[in-house]
C-alpha cells in the first residue's frame, strides 16, 4: 500500500510539474471559428511564456484569449477565457499593450480592424497581456558597402551602389573589413557610413554623430593604410587608419631583404622571413630554390621586407611587394615592383623557383624568377620495435628498415606474446640511449608511430599485402600478428604500410561445450568466477548467441569478456584461468564504438584476457569459438516499454520508478528506460514518459 501511494504521489508531482499551457483564440475568422469556444485555433508556445499568431486581418474581427476548449458557453466563459478587464467590447489600438484577465466578465471580447495586411498577435501569459503588431518581412543582406564624403577614399561620395567599396567578412574575427591602402589624404575629417544591399533603406553609422555619421578625424596631411570595420551583431562602424611611415630608399639599398608568404616554411610570419643573400653589390639580392606552396588555389603568395618584425608586421614603410595585390610573377622575365611602402602580394604556381631582386632595376625594382629544383628528400631512420627477431618490446633495440626511393623494407619474424597467440609491433624514428638517464620510452615518445586504429590493428591474411594507413603524430597503437615471417614496407610520403607473407594454416578446434559471459552484464553483480550468462548453442553453425543487458556502471561503460567453465567460490581465478578468453588489445580494454557494431572482432586465448568496453544498452552477442570472432549488435528496443511486453502503458511507470528505487533490472529493459533519449535513466525518464501517456506523443 505505501508503494501504491508513493507512485501515485510521484505521479501526481510529475504531472503537475511538466503540465504545459495551450493558450487558443476564440472568435471571428481568422481570429478564430466563428466564436465556437470547442474550435478556437491553437497560439504557437514561443517557449518564454508568451505565444504568437500571425493571420492576414482585413476589417473587423472580434476575439478573446482561452487556455482551454469547451462546448459550453458556460463551462469556456468562467474557466478558461481572457477577456477585458473593462467588460463588454473594447476597440484595440495595434502596436500598444492591453491588459486582459481570466474570466472577463462573460462576454467580453476585443475589437480590431485589420487594413488588409499581416499582423502578429502576441499573447503574453505571465504578464496577462497582449499586443498586436504589423508584420515585417525579415530583411536579408547581401552586401555591406562603405560609403563616405571623401572621393580621394571611395572613389565618389556617399554612393551605396559603389561596389569597390563592399566589405568582406574576415572568418578569424567575424568582422565585416573594407581595406584602402596607400591613400593619400589631407588633413581633414572623414565622415562615413555602412549601407545595407546598395541603397541607403538600411544603414549604419553612430546615432549620436552628425546626421548619424561616424567620424575619423585625421590631424595631419599623409598616405594612410585604412581598415573600415563593421560588427553585424553589435552595428558598430569604426576605422582603423595607419599612417605609412617612410622607408628606406631603393637605389642605393644597403640593408637586409626577406622574402615572407608561403615560401619554405614561412606562412606569412613576419617574425621568421627568409633571408635572402647579398650577391656582392647592395642593390642584388638571391635566393635558390626556394619551395612556394600550394594555398589552396594552385598558387603560392609571397612578398618582401627590409626589416623582421617583432610578432606583428614592420611599419609599411619597410615592405616591398607588388603594386597591386595578387599579381602573377612571371617566370624568364623582368617582374616590376612596387616600392617600399606597398604590401601588394607577387603569386606564383606551387613550385621551387630561384628569386633574384634587383633594388636599382627600374623606379621601384625589379624581380626576376627561374625554376628551380627541388632538394633531396631527407631521409629518416625507421625501426620496427615489439614481439620481432626475439627482441621483445625494447626502446633501445629494434630492427631498422632498409630505404629505397621512399619505401622503407624489413624482413621480420614475430613471437606470439606469452599466451595471447598473437605478437606485437610498432614503428619509431628513433631508439633510445640507454646511457641516458631520461627514461627510454620518454626518449622516443615523439617518435613512435603506428597504425590506424580504434586499439591494437588486428592484421588478418585478407589485410596482406593491402595498403593500410599510418598515423606519423606519435601514435603508441600496435599491430597485432600471428607469430610467422614477414616483410613489411612502409611509406612515408602516403602514410602507409603493407605486410606480406604466408599466413599461418592452423586448422580451428571445434567446440561444443559451455561458454559463459563473464563481468558486468545483467545481475552478474560484477567480476565473480561462480557467475556467468549462458550463452546459448546453435549446433548446426556451432555458434554461441546470448543478449544482454549493460548498464553503464563505470562512467558510462560496462566490461566483459568469457570463460569456458566457471569456478566454485566467487574469487577462484585461477581455477578458470585456463578457460578464459577476450578481445585482441595491446592492454587495455577493446573499446566497442558504432562503427565496431556488426564487424567480425578478433578474440584470444588468455588466463587473464582483456575485457570488452561497451556503453549501458541491450546487445545481441554471437560467438564462434571455432574461429575465435564476435559480432554484437544494437537490440533496437521500444521507447517506453520498461517492463518489455511490447506495450507503453501506465505499468511501464511503475516498473521504471521500481528500478530507479530498487537497481534491480530484473524484468527491465534499460535500453528502453531511457524516455527522455538523454543517454540516462533518471527520474526525469518516469516525467517524460508520464506526459507521453497523458498526451500520446513523445516531447522532443
Amino acid at each position: 500500500m505505501k508503494k501504491l501511494t508513493l507512485i501515485l504521489s510521484l505521479m501526481i508531482a510529475l504531472v503537475g510539474l511538466n503540465a504545459n499551457a495551450a493558450i487558443y483564440l476564440v472568435g471571428t475568422s481568422p481570429l478564430g471559428n466563428g466564436w465556437d469556444p470547442s474550435t478556437g485555433v491553437e497560439m504557437k508556445d514561443n517557449g518564454d511564456g508568451t505565444y504568437s499568431y500571425v493571420a492576414n486581418i482585413d476589417g473587423d474581427v472580434w476575439f478573446c484569449f482561452a487556455d482551454g476548449l469547451d462546448s459550453n458557453w458556460d463551462v469556456f466563459n468562467g474557466t478558461h477565457r481572457y477577456g477585458p478587464t473593462t467588460g463588454g467590447d473594447q476597440t484595440i489600438n495595434p502596436e500598444t499593450w492591453t491588459t486582459t484577465q481570466k474570466q472577463g466578465n462573460g462576454s467580453g471580447s476585443y475589437k480590431f480592424h485589420g487594413s488588409g495586411d499581416d499582423y502578429t498577435v502576441i499573447f503574453d501569459l505571465n504578464n496577462l497581456q497582449f499586443i498586436i503588431k504589423g508584420y515585417v518581412e525579415p530583411i536579408t543582406y547581401n552586401s555591406f558597402t562603405v560609403c563616405g564624403n571623401n572621393a580621394a577614399v571611395f572613389g565618389d561620395e556617399w554612393n551605396p551602389a559603389n561596389t569597390d567599396n563592399d566589405m568582406t567578412l574576415d572568418a578569424t574575427d567575424g568582422l565585416y573589413k573594407l581595406v584602402k591602402n596607400n591613400v593619400e589624404i589631407s588633413a581633414s575629417t572623414l565622415y562615413y557610413k555602412v549601407a545595407a544591399n546598395h541603397a541607403w533603406g538600411e544603414s549604419w553609422g553612430n546615432p549620436a554623430g552628425p546626421d548619424g555619421n561616424q567620424d575619423y578625424v585625421f590631424n595631419e596631411n599623409g598616405t594612410y593604410n585604412l581598415t573600415f570595420m563593421f560588427n553585424f551583431e553589435t552595428k558598430e562602424v569604426s576605422l582603423d587608419a595607419v599612417k605609412v611611415q617612410d622607408g628606406p630608399e631603393i637605389d642605393p639599398y644597403t640593408g637586409n631583404l626577406y622574402m615572407v608568404g608561403e615560401v619554405n616554411d614561412n606562412a606569412w610570419n613576419p617574425s621568421t622571413g627568409i633571408a635572402m643573400t647579398n650577391a656582392g653589390d647592395d642593390d642584388t639580392f638571391t635566393l635558390a630554390n626556394a619551395q612556394i606552396k600550394d594555398s589552396g588555389d594552385g598558387y603560392g603568395y609571397f612578398s618582401f621586407m627590409a626589416v623582421l618584425g617583432e610578432g606583428s608586421w614592420p611599419a609599411d614603410g619597410y615592405r616591398i611587394g607588388a603594386a597591386e595585390d595578387a599579381t602573377l610573377a612571371v617566370v624568364g622575365e623582368n617582374n616590376a615592383m612596387g616600392g617600399f611602402g606597398t604590401t601588394g602580394a607577387f603569386k606564383l604556381e606551387a613550385g621551387y623557383y630561384n628569386f633574384t631582386v634587383v633594388l636599382s632595376g627600374g623606379e621601384n625594382g625589379i624581380l626576376m624568377i627561374t625554376a628551380g629544383e627541388a632538394p633531396e628528400p631527407t631521409v629518416d631512420d625507421v625501426y620496427i620495435i615489439g614481439d620481432v627477431n626475439n627482441i621483445g618490446w625494447s626502446a633501445t633495440e629494434g630492427v631498422k628498415m632498409a630505404y629505397n626511393e621512399g619505401i622503407y623494407t624489413a624482413q621480420i619474424t614475430t613471437q606470439n606474446q606469452g599466451d595471447l597467440g598473437v605478437g606485437y609491433f610498432g614503428f619509431t624514428k628513433k631508439l633510445a640511449d640507454a646511457e641516458s638517464e631520461t627514461d627510454v620510452w620518454e626518449q622516443i615518445a615523439a617518435y613512435r608511430f603506428g597504425p590506424v586504429s580504434e586499439d591494437a590493428f588486428v592484421m588478418t591474411e585478407e589485410l596482406l599485402n593491402v595498403n593500410c594507413d599510418l598515423a606519423t603524430d606519435g601514435s603508441y597503437n600496435s599491430i597485432a600478428i600471428p607469430a610467422g615471417t614477414w616483410t613489411v614496407t612502409v611509406d612515408l610520403v602516403n602514410n602507409k604500410f603493407a605486410i606480406n607473407g604466408e599466413w599461418p594454416s592452423v586448422e580451428p578446434e571445434h567446440y561444443d561445450g559451455d561458454v559463459y559471459i563473464m563481468g558486468e552484464v545483467n545481475d552478474n553483480g560484477g567480476w565473480f568466477t561462480n557467475k556467468g550468462v549462458k550463452m546459448t548453442r546453435d549446433a548446426e553453425n556451432n555458434v554461441y548467441t546470448a543478449t544482454i543487458t549493460t548498464a553503464g556502471e563505470n562512467e558510462g561503460y560496462s566490461y566483459f569478456s568469457f570463460t569456458k567453465q566457471l569456478a566454485e567460490g566467487e574469487a577462484d581465478w585461477e581455477a578458470i584461468a585456463p578457460y578464459r578468453f577476450g578481445a585482441v588489445t595491446d592492454g587495455n580494454p577493446f573499446l566497442v564504438t558504432e562503427e565496431l557494431l556488426n564487424q567480425e572482432l578478433a578474440l584470444v586465448n588468455n588466463a587473464d584476457p582483456r575485457a570488452f568496453q561497451i556503453e549501458a544498452g541491450e546487445w545481441n552477442l554471437t560467438l564462434s569459438v571455432d574461429n575465435m570472432k564476435l559480432v554484437i549488435t544494437k537490440v533496437e528496443g521500444k521507447r517506453g516499454d520498461v517492463n518489455g511486453d511490447d506495450g507503453v502503458n501506465i505499468a511501464d511507470v511503475t516498473a521504471l520508478i521500481d528500478y530507479l528505487l530498487s537497481g534491480n533490472t530484473e524484468g527491465v529493459v534499460v535500453g528502453n528506460a531511457d524516455c527522455n533519449v538523454d543517454q540516462a535513466v533518471n527520474i526525469a525518464d518516469v516525467t517524460a514518459l508520464i506526459d507521453y501517456l497523458l498526451s500520446g506523443s513523445w516531447a522532443e
